[in-house]
């Protein structure tokens, strides 16, 4: 099968591979759509915790190809979409509820071969049906939907808070669909491309502000008081740092984004005692796939406006530079027939 692998530190070919082994508990899925995800790219720049070589790629859909002799839930031909995280429900963090920190944590695309492929294998209590209704493309967006549903969960938002998010593509403005479904009374929007601050409008948000240098003074006088949640959705540590400033007393500050590892930030330890911060991470998920598609399948968030570019395996390279090179992507997938 045709699979893009990650040899090396930013060395990636699409070459031809074995095809996965379909063990008892497993399925293996033929995929039709996988999303290009941030943490792809700080695994190919070894900022993440995966060992190369690596076939990336976690936020897929697909069809079932064949299943295991044990798996009594999907069967050949099912429309599939998969939590990539598997967790072994034995360790002590996976039996008191925390099984986003399992002590033997293994993801698909992270640990283990993933979907930049023809092929993936999932076992099968990681896998869901796809809603009718929900294109490929669309159900491939559930996974990064239910991370942020868990990442708004970590912010225990209250109805009618005021919510501040830096960031707005693909996950910022998930997040952004997802708090004003949450109760926000309002959800203001910062980011560098006006582009995607006018889809923000288009999809509800309060206000927006362009990050030139001046946004502070204009988020200033949206909240003079600061904003009761604050939501760093792009990953990069000065952004991180300066948003801070902008969390109310007795507020939360949700650092959602995935900075690179080893990546620092300043924080006044006094500034969080006198102002009673809450700072909170949201890592991965923690069973939110089920209400993601529930979700999606409601209509309630319109993915669809958020894919930008779609792309084929072999054009892995066009895809890789659409992300990295154009500010205005929002999210890039990888097509199969």
């Amino acid at each position: 099968m045709l699979a893009c692998v990650f040899k090396a530190k930013n060395q990636w070919v699409v070459e031809e591979v074995a095809e996965p082994e379909c063990r008892p508990d497993e399925v293996i899925v033929r995929v039709k759509a996988c999303g290009v995800c941030g943490t792809d790219l700080h695994i190919l720049q070894a900022e993440y915790f995966s060992d190369f070589p690596i076939i990336a790629g976690h936020e897929f859909s697909g069809v079932v190809e064949r299943v295991g002799e044990k798996v009594t839930q999907f069967k050949p031909g099912d429309r599939v979409t998969a939590d990539p995280n598997i967790f072994c429900d034995r360790c002590y963090y996976c039996k008191i509820n925390k099984n986003n920190h399992c002590l033997n944590l293994e993801a698909v695309g992270v640990t283990r071969s993933g979907a930049f492929a023809e092929l993936v294998a999932v076992p099968e209590k990681c896998l869901f049906p796809i809603p009718e209704g929900l294109s490929f493309q669309e159900a491939a967006m559930a996974e990064p939907l239910a991370c942020v549903i868990y990442g708004i969960q970590r912010s225990n938002l209250r109805p009618g808070e005021r919510v501040l998010i830096f960031g707005a593509g693909p996950i910022g403005l998930l997040l952004l669909c997802a708090f004003q479904k949450s109760g926000a009374s309002l959800v203001t929007m910062v980011d560098v491309s006006e582009k995607k601050l006018n889809l923000a409008q288009e999809l509800g948000a309060h206000a927006v502000v362009v990050a030139d240098g001046c946004e502070g003074s204009r988020l200033r006088e949206i909240a003079p008081l600061g904003f009761e949640v604050v939501v760093d959705a792009t990953g990069i540590p000065a952004v991180q740092e300066q948003a801070l400033q902008f969390v109310q007393p007795d507020g939360t500050y949700l650092l959602f984004g995935v900075a690179p590892r080893g990546a620092l930030m300043k924080v006044e330890p006094y500034s969080i005692f006198k102002n009673d911060l809450r700072i909170v991470g949201s890592f991965a998920v923690k069973k939110t796939m089920q209400y993601s598609l529930n979700l999606l399948a409601s209509g309630a968030i319109p993915v669809n406006r958020l894919i930008s570019a779609s792309f084929t395996l072999n054009d892995f390279g066009l895809a890789l530079s659409e992300v990295l090179d154009n500010p205005d992507h929002l999210k890039v997938q990888i097509v199969f027939p």
